[in-house]
């Protein structure tokens, strides 16, 4: 919600909360959301708030159960048939902390072998360049799809090079933080990869 001691308070209240109730509904991250929104309204009496994305991933499924509240959307990006594709995944109820009578629903993707799934904070999509432009999630995207084969590591250097070369010199305004999984494997080939590569910057 803001920027300085204030938000960096709330921001470790919230991350504390949500190791403590995440292990309570260990497939159910939408309750862990409601849960902690609870506590966030209860201990910060309202008027603040944060956005975040909670997901619980099973390592020999690939299958990825998440809950979003008001974060930007991760991507999940994939290669079918010598095709890249991407897909949103979208808000599944408002940020934390914002309203006690709200609620959240969780949907379910499958990290196939091959796929990257991305995470971000708005500050990659809302960098700006010099003439006021933001980097923007079209760009984003276009990166991502152009990288689609690459590994982990390559994805996320590749999307940090495209944002510091969009602002160039211009002081930066905002924090970036980017998540890459990447499963390994064939991409519909052979057996399916238990295998993932997880990148955090």
């Amino acid at each position: 919600t803001d920027k300085g001691m204030g938000a960096a308070l709330l921001m470790a209240l919230a991350s504390t909360l949500v190791r403590t109730f995440a292990p309570r509904y260990p497939t159910l991250p939408a309750l862990t959301m409601g849960s902690v929104s609870e506590r966030i309204l209860t201990d910060t009496r309202g008027g603040l708030f944060v956005s975040a994305f909670f997901g619980i991933l099973e390592t020999h499924t690939g299958r990825f159960t998440y809950a979003n509240a008001g974060h930007p959307p991760a991507f999940l990006v994939s290669l079918r048939r010598g095709r890249e594709s991407i897909e949103r995944l979208t808000r599944t109820g408002m940020a934390l902390g914002v309203s006690d009578e709200t609620s959240w629903r969780q949907k379910q993707v499958r990290i196939e072998p091959g796929d990257a799934l991305v995470l971000y904070t708005d500050g990659i999509t809302e960098a700006f360049n010099a003439a006021g432009n933001e980097f923007g999630e079209e760009r984003l995207v276009e990166v991502l799809l152009t990288k689609a084969i690459s590994p982990a590591a390559r994805i996320r250097d590749a999307l940090l090079e495209d944002v510091h070369r969009h602002v160039g010199n211009r002081p930066r305004q905002d924090d970036i933080a980017i998540l890459v999984i990447k499963r390994k494997g064939e991409t519909n080939t052979g057996y399916p990869s238990r295998t993932f590569t997880r990148l955090p910057v």
